[in-house]
């Protein structure tokens, strides 16, 4: 994990200011020392600094930074090099298949090839064979599983790329004056780059230069036509197939399940236990939220000792400015759901723990949604498009978000439903397999008889997050307590009052792109904020 972040000017006038800025607002995504690539006129100069005020010693025009976090000093580095010191990689993420494709190389390489930068040996291999970059990243996608935002450093060429699931984030600008990207939106804001920024799409490679982003190449999913076979036979592939993604995921140190009771997170739970890995199953909620009754009584099912994480209005209160500072966005629905996953990642961080597995996107894959259900019944050939769309959008309606409260804490999300592995072979199980009215998620169901757990956890029925662990009814509450209540809000013209308190404290924050009409609310209005919200006033635009 880590961040990446670059920046280049077309006029040749000095970045170090922005660079540093940048570097300044990813800080909490790593503990490595920071590391420096300023372009020379015959290569590149690197170095690295603790201290990132040194980058405003660098008087540069094309300049590149990255941190990353270890999780074991003795098997990682920064940056990755290949084995002649030529290339260079900086990463947000890891790769998890190390150990295969360690057999796709020459021995020359054996020893070196102990993390991430497996990347760098790879193409080190190919280029002997192949000139076309197109064709070695081609080839780079097919061998790789893991989730990676990462940038390339060549003698002339830099390049920067994506996992094609869209785990790690990473956003682009093309303006008049500047060329830039960043693991996150916030450090793009920071240097007063607001107008143009672009989520890079996922398996996407471009070449970044003064020019701007030139694609190289696109990586994509497999499909394949859907097999009729009996479902037994799905069933059994798909928990092979879980169980073998588990075990390339589990790391050397203790790691946190985020535990809610719901099916996919309690199958985790099940396998986890099954193969005798040591885990922490975490649940956390307000104090009668749903989640903390149904992931205790799983936790009972499966003799797990459980921990048990409440949260309450004054828990968002202190926690709220953070929270949308981290998350980028306003979108009330956006706040309720990464609320705890945020208050979470907080907690384990503190109990220096930087793991924390989830069951994000079974849903996306086995039709777990209502409009999944709806759909189905209209027409379940639309369907299959459907989840492909789901799977495609998870990034931006998902991932970067999760990714982003998580790594505010510099906890690392470990997904087991979301490998390419995974993906394609969810894809091919007939839709009738996972959507049989009024039942959702039918194969996943399937795996948890076979594993053996009880109908009433089995059979349980979905509840949005935001709904299960209390966070919609507390941020409601919170709302009110500020006195933005709902004649507040209709006596100014406004519908939500609690998507009104979100929009004031954004703009309270810095955040651009505001409505007009906020602005105009918020500079009429005179608002009293609780006192632990003012020290995060023009948060976004603070360098400190």
């Amino acid at each position: 994990m880590g961040f990446i972040a670059g920046i280049c000017s077309r006029d040749q006038s000095d970045i170090s200011t922005q660079l540093y800025n940048m570097a300044i607002k990813l800080r909490h995504r790593g503990n490595s020392a920071f590391c420096v690539f300023s372009k020379e006129e015959n290569g590149w100069k690197i170095f690295q600094c603790n201290d990132p005020r040194e980058l405003l010693d660098v008087k540069i025009s094309f300049g590149l930074v990255g941190r990353h976090l270890f999780l074991d000093e003795n098997m990682e580095e920064i940056p990755y090099s290949d084995c002649h010191n030529t290339r260079f990689l900086l990463i947000d993420g890891r790769i998890f298949n190390i150990s295969h494709i360690r057999k796709e190389l020459e021995n020359s390489h054996q020893e070196k090839i102990k993390n991430s930068g497996v990347i760098l040996h790879i193409i080190e291999e190919l280029q002997k064979k192949v000139f076309d970059f197109s064709s070695i990243f081609s080839k780079l996608f097919t061998l790789m599983e893991g989730m990676f935002a990462a940038a390339l450093i060549l003698k002339e060429h830099v390049f920067i790329f994506r996992d094609l699931i869209g785990i790690k984030p990473l956003y682009l600008y093309v303006g008049p004056k500047y060329i830039a990207f960043a693991s996150e939106k916030k450090a793009l804001w920071s240097i007063g780059l607001t107008q143009r920024i672009k989520s890079l799409r996922p398996g996407r490679v471009v070449r970044f230069a003064e020019i701007g982003f030139t694609s190289h190449f696109q990586a994509e999913f497999t499909k394949s036509e859907s097999t009729h076979r009996q479902l037994e036979l799905y069933r059994d592939q798909l928990l092979k197939s879980l169980k073998t993604n588990i075990s390339n995921l589990i790391p050397q140190n203790s790691f946190y399940l985020l535990l809610s009771g719901g099916l996919d997170s309690t199958i985790l739970a099940t396998l986890l236990k099954q193969m005798n890995l040591e885990f922490k199953p975490l649940v956390l909620g307000s104090r009668k939220s749903k989640d903390i009754q149904v992931a205790n009584k799983a936790a009972d099912f499966l003799n797990l000792s459980i921990e048990t994480l409440e949260f309450d209005e004054i828990t968002l209160e202190n926690l709220l400015p953070l929270l949308l500072y981290h998350v980028e966005s306003r979108d009330e629905k956006k706040i309720n759901i990464a609320f705890p996953l945020f208050y979470a990642s907080k907690y384990i961080s503190e109990k220096q723990i930087k793991i924390l597995f989830t069951g994000q996107g079974a849903d996306e894959l086995f039709g777990g949604y209502k409009r999944h259900e709806i759909l189905f019944q209209e027409n379940p050939e639309k369907l299959v498009e459907a989840l492909w769309e789901d799977i495609r959008q998870l990034h931006s309606v998902n991932l970067q978000r999760d990714d982003a409260v998580a790594m505010a804490h510099m906890v690392e999300l470990r997904l087991p439903y979301l490998s390419r592995n995974i993906i394609e072979q969810s894809m091919q199980i007939p839709i009738s397999f996972k959507i049989q009215p009024p039942f959702r998620k039918v194969i996943l169901r399937q795996v948890g008889k076979q594993l053996g757990l009880p109908e009433d956890l089995i059979q349980h029925p979905k509840r949005a997050i935001q709904f299960s662990s209390g966070s919609y009814n507390i941020l409601k509450k919170l709302a009110r307590k500020c006195g933005f209540t709902k004649d507040f809000a209709l006596k100014h013209s406004f519908f939500s009052p609690t998507q009104l308190f979100i929009d004031s404290l954004a703009y309270f924050l810095g955040f651009p792109h505001i409505d007009p009409q906020i602005i105009k609310f918020y500079e009429n209005e005179s608002i009293t904020w609780p006192d632990s919200f003012w020290k995060y006033e023009n948060m976004i635009h603070k360098i400190s």
